[in-house]
């Protein structure tokens, strides 16, 4: 491969014995063969600097180069095309560490203009640098615990030079009144596990049941079954609560996993060929991430530059794992619902049904949450 061969033509009157004389004085060929009043023959660099020293009438021109040299022409043609592929690149990979867009989906625009200067203030804007997924995390618990009468939960996406962020809004069950007094209540059904009151007065105890709306820390103060003061209760409960979730699966689905093998790729587009340039050992299943390097005005020709990660696909049918495998879509259901303190305490199936196609179980979790909501009320109210 690192060999320079020359392929040249040889013409002239009586080519063959000017051949023989190019055998005398020791001058060898990898191929040779005759056309007509004309000789091809391939040699390597030395014999061609010995055949460019010979002063003769025979007319020898280069037709195809091989080898080392035929890299050097290339790179000396294309010179100025690989150098702005380069170039592009360069500012591609670039630009890959820089955030243009922040979207922020949400119908509300207090909402929006609410995380706008939260992600501010945590140095995430237009036009800066990409953060890492740690620092995402840490800003996304920092939104919640300072906005917690706001937010019910936030989710920061990066796609590709834009964040989407993606949030919902905590709707409390009463308005607050001029009082600026209230109870701490049961947002959904369940049984009590912990309880922690940091004002006001406990009504409910651990292992009691409750429904939505029971007050569980009063915000009224008793002594003698008569109300003494009224404040804002304030605290949290945590309940066992229930969930009941349906994940429905393909009998039959491919299965796709990372290899941990990457490489980075020039591509050519044209018309419909899809090539990539210097690949020796193409990957059978791979997941792509292009960037665009140059397209021409009538899109018939695209060069870009190409992120492949191999893939590990493999077939699989759900009859013998989908049980577990419906265990595991469950819970991630339910997880993306949780915050760090709040944990699935158990599961168990209900039923599975078989369908044509897929197969349909139904997952019961028991899950310890908090359901502390705020109610707020007049004192005259009580």
């Amino acid at each position: 491969m690192f060999t320079s061969y020359y392929k040249l033509e040889i013409s002239g009157k009586d080519i063959k014995r000017f051949i023989k004389m190019l055998y005398k004085i020791n001058i060898f060929f990898e191929e040779i063969y005759f056309n007509g009043d004309k000789c091809y023959v391939k040699v390597d660099k030395k014999n061609y600097d010995k055949i460019k020293k010979i002063k003769t009438s025979y007319n020898i021109e280069v037709v195809s180069l091989y080898g080392l040299k035929n890299i050097e022409k290339f790179l000396k043609d294309n010179f100025y095309f690989i150098l702005s592929s380069l170039i592009g690149f360069f500012f591609v990979y670039l630009l890959s560490f820089f955030i243009f867009d922040i979207e922020i989906v949400h119908n509300d625009s207090y909402i929006r203009n609410l995380i706008l200067e939260e992600l501010s203030i945590n140095d995430i804007k237009k036009y800066d640098f990409v953060k890492s997924y740690d620092y995402i995390q840490e800003v996304k618990k920092k939104i919640l615990d300072n906005n917690k009468d706001a937010i019910e939960w936030i989710e920061i996406e990066r796609i590709g030079t834009k964040y989407r962020v993606r949030v919902e809004k905590r709707i409390l069950n009463n308005i607050k009144s001029e009082d600026n007094v209230k109870h701490i209540v049961a947002k959904k059904p369940g049984i009590i596990m912990k309880i922690v009151a940091l004002n006001g007065e406990v009504v409910r105890k651990v292992n009691d049941y409750v429904k939505e709306g029971d007050i569980i820390i009063s915000g009224n103060i008793y002594k003698n079954d008569e109300v003494v003061d009224s404040v804002s209760a304030e605290g949290e409960v945590y309940a066992e609560v229930w969930y009941t979730v349906k994940v429905e699966l393909p009998i039959s689905y491919k299965e796709e996993s990372v290899t941990g093998n990457k490489k980075n790729v020039f591509n050519i587009k044209f018309l419909n060929n899809d090539i990539n340039l210097f690949e020796f050992d193409s990957y059978k299943h791979k997941k792509v991430e292009e960037f665009l390097l140059f397209k021409d005005f009538f899109g018939m020709f695209s060069i870009n530059y190409n992120k492949e990660i191999e893939l590990n696909v493999r077939d699989e049918v759900n009859n013998i794992i989908s049980e577990e495998f419906a265990f595991k879509l469950a819970r991630e259901k339910i997880n993306e619902k949780l915050s760090d303190d709040e944990y699935i305490i158990s599961q168990k199936k209900l039923k599975t049904v078989i369908n044509n196609s897929t197969i349909v179980t139904e997952v019961f979790f028991k899950v310890y949450e908090n359901i502390s909501s705020s109610q707020y009320f007049s004192i005259e109210e009580g």
